[in-house]
């Protein structure tokens, strides 16, 4: 698993440096931040920028995905001890209780 890790960070670092080196000195023109105008940004700092926010929501909504599946598993794991007690109760409930259960519904 480090192999793999260390090749992607690898192929990831060449990437960027080739993609920086072939774009130096290109410009967009003016970006709008919304609340700011960026007068002739680089075409490097928008695309290392919006690959950088990218990797941001991912990561945020990674672990938005995990709290949400921990807490599922708590949960599941709770009814499964719930569940095991009450089979518990029922495999040592004496006979004679489910007897007279049973001839009152029948009384009935």
């Amino acid at each position: 698993m480090r192999i793999f890790m260390s090749i992607m960070l690898l192929v990831a670092v060449v990437g960027i440096v080739g993609f920086v080196s072939l774009n130096t000195g290109r410009s967009v023109g003016p970006v709008s931040l919304g609340f700011k105008i960026i007068p002739n940004a680089s075409l490097n700092a928008v695309v290392l920028w919006a690959f950088g926010l990218g990797v941001l929501w991912t990561l945020i909504i990674a672990i938005v995905q995990e709290i949400r599946l921990r807490s599922r598993i708590s949960r599941l794991k709770n009814t499964i001890v719930n569940l095991e007690e009450e089979l518990s109760h029922l495999r040592t409930m004496p006979l004679s209780k489910i007897e007279t259960e049973q001839t009152e519904q029948e009384e009935k």
